[in-house]
Formats: structure tokens, sequence, C-alpha cells
């Protein structure tokens, strides 16, 4: 009776897990066996984890950033830097990229640009703390700077507002409250979840490379996913607005959304290209009839510069894209 009881027990507290504690407390005061205490203390443990979701500290969005830079750059065939015309291609990208990087609310970070030797994929990346590739497919399907203006400035956009974070975040949480419901609780990475679900929510990722290793192995699955709709178009919406900070045609990436099938996302999740491109639209001419001249856009001097002999030079000739662009983080 009282093993069915625990198993009873057991099946409820999952139904609401994220906010048992007080019935866990009376369930063990009532002292109705070892089975139903042992749940009941999994249901506090998991209780305490979502004091993991909080910002993650500076010092944890780089390390989470820079081991998410090297994955990134490994699963896209390493950075394109061999010989003197492929270090003016990462230059030239990086100086764009910085540009627009500047012009956005978060300009203090050690913002790093690269390009991928992936030749097949036409794909854009991103990483906390401000890094972001764009692969030698995608290079060879834009027409001019604005374009790829247009994807870096997406990617700064999507590490601006935190959606990778966001991600990581709940990583964190569900790894915490996984590894309490099985009984996990003697693993490194179990003790430093606890640990940081006790103090302030952060973790000390670049001292433990266990933990690391299952943070960013649970962020990139989760990236693997892509990000939601909302998140994709406030993306665009800021990748816009650091568009015409910079002086760059907004048009010319809705333009380039255009020219990938699927609109631009490799998920079901993303926005079309349709919709992007109307919401883009949107931004430019509320922007161009704004009353107040401080705010304000010239729309008829926003430029198109074309790209540099260098850029052709190491890039190749140009392939316009014929499959759907993946946009992941």
């Amino acid at each position: 009776m009282r093993s069915r009881m625990g198993v009873l027990v057991a099946a409820g507290l999952g139904l609401c897990l994220t906010s048992c504690t007080q019935v866990a407390k009376g369930l063990k005061a009532a002292n109705l066996g070892a089975d139903v205490n042992r749940v009941a203390d999994a249901a506090e443990k998991v209780d305490s984890c979502d004091k993991l979701k909080v910002a993650p500290a500076i010092q944890e969005e780089y390390a989470l950033g820079s081991a998410l830079a090297i994955h990134w750059a490994q699963q896209g065939g390493g950075l394109m830097l061999s010989g003197a015309a492929q270090e003016k291609l990462s230059t030239y990208v990086n100086t764009v990229g910085r540009n627009l990087a500047m012009q956005s609310p978060r300009p203090e970070l050690g913002w790093t640009f690269g390009v991928l030797n992936d030749t097949k994929r036409f794909n854009a990346l991103s990483a906390p703390a401000g890094y972001v590739f764009v692969t030698h497919g995608l290079l060879q399907g834009v027409d001019n700077e604005a374009q790829l203006a247009g994807v870096l400035a997406h990617e700064i956009a999507h590490v601006v507002l935190k959606h990778a974070l966001n991600q990581y975040v709940s990583v964190k949480v569900s790894t915490c409250k996984g590894d309490a419901m099985v009984g996990v609780g003697k693993s490194v990475v179990a003790s430093a979840l606890k640990n940081a679900s006790l103090l302030d929510g952060r973790l000390d990722l670049d001292s433990d490379t266990g933990l690391m290793g299952k943070m960013v192995d649970g962020t990139v699955e989760l990236a693997g996913k892509g990000h939601r709709k909302d998140e994709e178009l406030a993306a665009d919406a800021l990748a816009v607005e650091l568009m015409l900070s910079a002086g760059y045609d907004p048009g010319e990436f809705s333009k380039l959304l255009g020219q990938t099938s699927g609109g631009g996302g490799f998920w079901e999740n993303h926005p079309s290209a349709k919709e992007r491109q109307g919401q883009i639209k949107s931004i430019v001419e509320a922007r161009g009839n704004n009353a107040d001249p401080l705010a304000r856009v010239d729309v008829a001097a926003l430029q198109r510069p074309v790209l540099p002999a260098s850029f052709t030079a190491a890039v190749g000739p140009v392939k316009k894209p014929t499959g759907v662009a993946k946009d992941a983080k």
C-alpha cells in the first residue's frame, strides 16, 4: 500500500514541480514513508532550480559565448584565414560588422566577426558576448555591402537581445530539474547547479569543463531548433535600426531575404519572407515620415556600397542562394 501511495504521490508531484515546496514539506511532516520522502525531497530541489532563472553574469556570458563560437567554427569547417586575400576579407567583414555593433545598445562587447569555410550552406550564426559568423556560401550570395550589413546586423541583434542567453538559462533550469528528479545529486554538474541555485543563480563555467560541456551541448541543441518567430522579427527590427544608424539601405536586406526560399528561415516557426519584408518596409517608412527631425531618416540618402575587389578575389563569383537560408545561433 505504501509503495502504491509513493507512486501516486510521485505522479501528483510531477504535475506541479515548479511550485511544490509547501506540498513537499507537508508530505515529509506526515511521515508517509521513505519513498514519499524521497519524492518530496526531489520536489524541493526542483523548486530551488527556478532560482537559476537570472541573467548570466558578464563573465558567464563570455565563457559560454567563446565555447559556442569554437563549436560553430568547427562545424563550419574553420575560419577563412589562409592567405592574404582571405585575411583582407576577414578584416573587411570585421570592419562592417563592428561599425554596426557600435550603433547597438551593447557596443562594449568584444565584437568578433568571422567567415567560415563552409561553401555549401547560406548561413549566419552568432553566440553570446559578440561572436558573429557568416559562411563562405552566404558571401557568394550578396550583391553589395548593404546586404552583407543586413545579415550581420540581424546576428548582432540576436546577441544584443540575448536570445541565445535565454536558451542557455532554460538549459540550466531544465538540467537542474532533471538531475533533481532522477536523483543525480552527486554529479559535478548537479552539484554546481545546486550551489548556483542556492546563491545568485550564476555559474562559473571557466572553472569547470564538465559543467561547460553540459551547458554548451544543451544550448547547441536548443539553437538547432531555431529562435521563435517573435524573436526573429525582433532581430529584424533592431537590424533595420542598426542599418539606418550606419547609413545602409535596409531595402537591400529585404531584397536578399526575397532571394532565399522559405524566407530566410530553416524552421517552420520562422516568419515568411513576405512578413519580414513587410516589417522592414514599415519601419523604414515610419522613420522617413517621423515628425521629429532628429529621428527622421532621409531614405533617398541611404547607401548601397559596392563590394571591394578584394571581396570578390577571396569569395569568388556571385552565386545566388537556391536553398533555404539557415539562421542558427
